[in-house]
């Protein structure tokens, strides 16, 4: 079987190191490292210290073999919003550099028993840390319809979210992945540009992780933690994320907090793309806190 980790690759890497190199004096946080490959490419560029967290308990099991030999990498099970109490957990106050990562990861989509992928024929989970929380088959077999409806419109911006929500409903109960994928493309008629049930996946998904909370709780304990001077690096994938990250970076800028480093988001290059197809939707943003580190 191959290693997740020799099949993932990482978006953005060079620029993420770029951004990220007046950091390296200090201590740089991989907020959501997945299988580590931001995290290896920082290391390798000459990044000091490194703290690797994520809420995935199996990608912190990966994290902890590939970095087991590197005195310079710590590994730390917990969400990005946590990042607060984390540092303090491993005898830090402050943090030069923090990286967001806010795709979902190879590790998360190649295993059909995690629930996430629409090609792939598992159980309806979804869940980002397996260990807590409802999978998202609570949402599919009991919200109401016009919730559910509500629910595809927001997180997953559907233009038939009605259609899909009704369909859903007839169609219950859901025990698997490609069951729930059978029922939303019934809602469509003839063709489609993308595959019907993305968006559905997607905004269930958001909504079983909380993730749009997340981004702004997680923003938000970033901005605590670091020092004059350090840097925020976040990577969205989709507009909602993107949305978010922008305005809070514009807020800050008012505020005095800190200057944005990115007038506009930073998109992969063709060649990037076509090596690895999931960097084209990958929009890269960075802030820069007030003051010299």
């Amino acid at each position: 079987m191959n290693d997740p980790s020799n099949l993932h690759e990482p978006v953005l890497v060079q620029t993420v190191v770029e951004t990220m190199a007046p950091c390296f004096h200090g201590l740089v946080v991989d907020g959501t490292a997945g299988l580590g490959g931001h995290t290896e490419a920082l290391v390798n560029a000459g990044a000091h210290r490194l703290l690797a967290i994520d809420i995935d308990p199996e990608a912190v099991q990966r994290l902890s073999e590939r970095f087991k030999e590197n005195p310079r990498v710590s590994v730390a099970h917990a969400s990005y919003t946590e990042i607060c109490a984390t540092l303090r957990s491993h005898q830090q106050d402050h943090a030069q550099g923090v990286l967001l990562d806010l795709g979902v990861s190879s590790l998360q989509l190649n295993k059909a028993s995690r629930g996430f992928s629409f090609q792939r024929d598992g159980p309806i989970d979804m869940r980002f840390n397996a260990t807590g929380g409802r999978p998202a088959a609570d949402l599919v077999n009991r919200l109401p319809e016009p919730a559910m409806a509500d629910l595809l419109r927001e997180f997953g911006d559907e233009r038939r979210a009605r259609a899909i929500a009704r369909q859903i409903v007839r169609d219950r109960p859901h025990r698997s992945t490609m069951e729930l994928a059978t029922s939303i493309r019934a809602a469509f008629g003839g063709r489609t540009r993308i595959n019907p049930a993305t968006r559905t996946f997607q905004a269930l998904r958001i909504a079983t992780n909380g993730e749009l909370q997340a981004i702004e709780n997680g923003l938000s304990a970033a901005s605590t933690v670091l020092s004059a001077g350090g840097r925020l690096v976040v990577i969205a994938f989709h507009s909602l994320e993107d949305r978010i990250v922008k305005n809070i970076f514009r807020t800050w800028a008012r505020e005095g907090v800190g200057q944005i480093l990115t007038s506009r988001p930073i998109q992969a290059n063709v060649s990037e793309v076509r090596k690895n197809p999931r960097a084209r939707s990958a929009r890269l943003r960075a802030f820069e806190m007030l003051g010299e580190g």
